[in-house]
């Protein structure tokens, strides 16, 4: 399972830890599982909004236009890749990279995440150095310009 991200990466701070830099939003209707990655993006620099539905998650993508949208496929009213297909074909919204949260390991569904446009999908239940991994890897991807100064497509 890749992911991939737009962000901006920090630099080292003098004696502490590397902090990130980046604004993320998190859209699940488990705010259990918000906190949680709230926490662990947040002790690594990012910052972190949230929302509990696809439709209040595209509305505040609107309002604060994230770095990148961390996105549950699973949810009441408006599924994730539903939002996807939505974000990734609304002007404003549609260079933000988006990551597709899954529960089960279904190449199905990540075709359909694909076709939406999300850049990457992870298990739900990664470990925090996955997420966090993960979140690094699709910010600086969307980041980083080769040679020529183009953007690399998306890791998938």
């Amino acid at each position: 399972m890749g992911m991939t991200g737009r962000g901006v990466g920090g630099g080292a701070m003098a004696g502490g830890p590397r902090k990130e830099s980046g604004k993320i939003l998190i859209v699940d209707d488990q705010p259990f599982f918000i906190a949680m990655t709230q926490n662990i993006l947040q002790a690594k620099g990012y910052t972190v909004s949230s929302a509990l539905s696809a439709k209040e998650g595209i509305q505040q993508a609107r309002r604060s236009r994230p770095d990148l949208i961390i996105l549950d496929v699973e949810m009441p009213e408006m599924d994730g890749i539903t939002a996807c297909h939505r974000i990734k074909h609304d002007p404003s919204l549609k260079d933000i990279p988006i990551l597709i949260l899954t529960a089960t390991l279904d190449p199905k569904l990540n075709e359909k995440a694909f076709k939406a446009g999300a850049e990457a999908t992870i298990l739900k239940a990664s470990s925090a150095d996955r997420i966090l991994n993960m979140v690094k890897v699709v910010l600086t991807t969307q980041r980083t310009p080769d040679a020529k100064g183009d953007v690399p497509p998306p890791l998938r």
